[in-house]
């Protein structure tokens, strides 16, 4: 047999056609010699480098790392290497995406980041690689994987009424932002289906880091209003620094405030009191956008718009019933 037969066999081309007898024999013997396809030597065949990019708006959110884990795992088994960027101090997000596809010549994007999504994507669209948004979407972009932000915000809510709640305030992202609106328009729905009125005096706008959660909390805090009982925070790391206000203005999380989160992880365990959240399948959607990615590279270019649909309440010590 031919040595363009043998690579064929080996690099896995389902087109090929061979007897399995054969097939079985070159396989058997590939795993004798501890052979493997090399990625390089594709590359030069494809003019591909099977590196795919994902870019993340920070390094210290550990939702991003769950993501990452995910798409990672995802690219490790269809033969695919990852390089991964930050949106650090000073630089675009369209820097980043023209560095990734230009200079180290990934062969798609994942990005994670849309501070500005129109901007970002006519730059994606114009640099003409394959990409797909995960935990975020936007107009007119064939392949976004998102959860469903709107869903378990209400669910948050509905739970915390269940334990007595009547007066639920909301620590919100960023409200020009996808994610921080789904959030926004689910702590509404729980609100109305609860029989509860929206009150804005009850929203803080701030962002989704820890400092930023703690500015928000004081905010509120010093902002001349009733307390509410109750607060869902948009995100792990804004609830870790409103609690973090919460203790310093000598107030005891649940026992004068309860909190419940947007996102599970494991600085929910180690907090004190150890957070409620709301868990979605960060993991799931970074595997999902780099298989849909890996398929446009590869030509099975299907639009994928996926909103996965899971979340679950992870009760742990933060919220209070109220008798």
């Amino acid at each position: 047999m031919s040595l363009g037969a043998v690579s064929r066999v080996l690099s896995g081309d389902k087109t090929f056609v061979v007897r399995d007898e054969t097939r079985k024999k070159i396989l058997a013997a590939a795993q004798r010699l501890n052979f493997s396809p090399s990625p390089l030597a594709r590359g030069l065949r494809t003019s591909r480098t099977f590196t795919i990019g994902a870019v993340i708006p920070d390094l210290d959110n550990p939702i991003h790392a769950q993501i990452l884990k995910g798409a990672e795992g995802a690219a490790a088994a269809r033969g695919y290497s990852m390089l991964i960027a930050h949106r650090f101090k000073g630089a675009t997000e369209s820097s980043l995406y023209e560095r990734l596809l230009l200079q180290t010549r990934v062969d798609g994007l994942i990005v994670a980041t849309m501070h500005d999504e129109h901007a970002g994507v006519a730059t994606l669209a114009e640099l003409g690689r394959p990409f797909v948004l995960v935990n975020r979407k936007a107009a007119d972009v064939q392949h976004f994987v998102v959860c469903d932000d709107q869903g378990g915000s209400k669910k948050a809510v509905e739970y915390l009424y269940s334990k007595g709640h009547r007066t639920i305030a909301h620590l919100a992202g960023e409200l020009h932002r996808y994610n921080a609106i789904c959030r926004l328009n689910g702590y509404k729905d729980g609100l109305a289906a609860c029989g509860l009125d929206y009150d804005p005096n009850l929203v803080v706008e701030g962002g989704y880091s820890q400092d930023e959660g703690s500015q928000a909390m004081l905010k509120m805090l010093t902002a001349g209003q009733p307390l509410p009982t109750a607060i869902f925070v948009g995100s792990l790391l804004s609830a870790a620094g409103a609690i973090k206000t919460l203790r310093a203005e000598g107030l005891s999380v649940p026992n004068d405030i309860s909190v419940i989160a947007f996102n599970d992880g494991s600085i929910a365990e180690v907090l004190s009191p150890p957070l409620t959240t709301v868990r979605v399948p960060l993991a799931q959607m970074g595997q999902i956008a780099s298989d849909t990615l890996i398929d446009a590279i590869e030509g099975r270019d299907t639009p994928v718009q996926m909103t996965i649909s899971e979340t679950t309440i992870i009760e742990r010590e933060s919220v209070a019933t109220i008798t």
